[in-house]
């Protein structure tokens, strides 16, 4: 019995690391990207909120507009990958705050993340928002076989290289309105459970919606398609809007909705 017991003990030693890393907080991530270290995660669970909007390369931004609103950004300069991760909390590449509330004006404090190197969530739960509006990726972004539980907020964001979010499940409101693609994008196999929101999207290379799910309510209104846009065996199952929606300039609705 005495060299299995041993064998046991050593086992549980050599056991014990491995199970330590199946859980990380969100603050030693932010930690590891501000010393510039790549984050390469999987089967993890992440807990608390990840604020990448809050990271120590932040700088305030002006926009050249009127009005006394702060912006500041913070950049991802390194490589993300996230495989088979859960996020507790949010993820949040975009946040604001209130500043101030005086006579019906409002001042908000807006807070931004750029990405400048791939991003790859994939096969991930997040059971909290995941908010990126008007965060800049300038290399591939996948976002694949993922479950979005609440808001996947992707609104003004831009795609400077190939982007997918194939195979994803979008339980929240999932807001592409006004996001810019340059490049090939994908959401094949995707599935849309309440309000898929890509009003005005802008596609510069054809999209693949080919097989993808809408059971809410479907709104492409003003979104121009460039040729070899793809929607085939796609299927509405709640209301649409293709009003004004075109591919490769000429009016488009899939299946004849409008």
């Amino acid at each position: 019995m005495k060299p299995f017991t041993t064998f046991l003990l050593f086992s549980v030693v050599a056991l014990a690391p491995a199970l330590a890393q199946t859980t990380i907080d969100a603050k030693e991530i932010i930690a590891k990207i501000n010393r510039k270290e790549a984050i390469t995660l999987q089967n993890t669970t992440i807990i608390g909120d990840l604020d990448l909007t809050s990271l120590a390369n932040r700088k305030e931004v002006r926009d050249g507009g009127l009005g006394s609103q702060e912006n500041y950004l913070s950049t991802v300069d390194v490589s993300l990958s996230f495989k088979n991760c859960t996020f507790r909390g949010k993820v949040l590449g975009y946040r604001t705050e209130d500043q101030d509330k005086k006579l019906l004006r409002t001042n908000n404090i807006v807070y931004n993340t750029d990405f400048t190197e791939s991003v790859t969530m994939e096969g991930c739960q997040f059971e909290d928002d995941a908010a990126f509006k008007y965060s800049h990726f300038d290399q591939r972004a996948i976002f694949t076989d993922n479950t979005f539980r609440r808001e996947a907020l992707f609104k003004y964001s831009k795609f400077r290289n190939a982007a997918t979010f194939s195979g994803s499940t979008f339980r929240g409101y999932a807001d592409f309105k006004y996001t810019q693609f340059d490049e090939s994008s994908a959401f094949q196999s995707a599935r849309f459970e309440r309000y898929a929101d890509f009003k005005y999207t802008k596609f510069d290379e054809g999209v693949d919606f080919q097989k993808a799910n809408f059971s809410g309510n479907a709104d492409f209104k003003y979104t121009n398609f460039p040729r070899g846009t793809k929607f085939d065996d796609a299927r509405f199952n709640g209301s649409t809007d293709f009003k004004y929606t075109k591919l490769d300039g000429r009016k488009f609705a899939p299946n004849g909705r409008y």
